[in-house]
C-alpha cells in the first residue's frame, strides 16, 4: 500500500489550547509554534472566563476525626506488601 501524498487543496486545522493575559485594553499576545506558515490564517477564539476563587475549601465542612492507629513496624500501603502475586489480598 502507498501512503497518500498530502492533498494542497484540503485544508488542515490544527488546535491549541493555551491560557493568556488580556491587559487593560484588551491585548494579548499569542505566539504560535514553530510550523505555522507565514500568511493571513483564519482562527477561532473561544474565551471562557476564569472560575472564581474558592473562598473556603471543598472539605472545609466535613468532620475530623483524629483516630490512633498501630500499625506494625514497616508498615507501608504498597500493593505488593498488601496483596498476594493474584493481585488480591493476602
Amino acid at each position: 500500500m502507498t501512503p497518500l501524498a498530502p492533498d494542497p487543496s484540503v485544508s488542515t486545522m490544527i488546535t491549541i489550547q493555551t491560557r493568556v493575559t488580556v491587559d487593560e485594553q484588551g491585548v494579548t499576545t499569542l505566539r504560535l509554534p514553530p510550523g505555522i506558515a507565514p500568511g493571513e490564517h483564519e482562527i477561532v477564539l473561544v474565551i471562557g472566563e476564569a472560575p472564581a476563587a474558592r473562598q473556603t475549601p471543598i472539605m472545609a465542612g466535613f468532620p475530623r476525626h483524629n483516630v490512633k492507629v498501630d500499625l506494625p513496624e514497616g508498615f507501608t500501603f504498597r500493593r505488593e506488601d498488601m496483596c498476594d502475586d493474584s493481585g488480591r489480598g493476602a
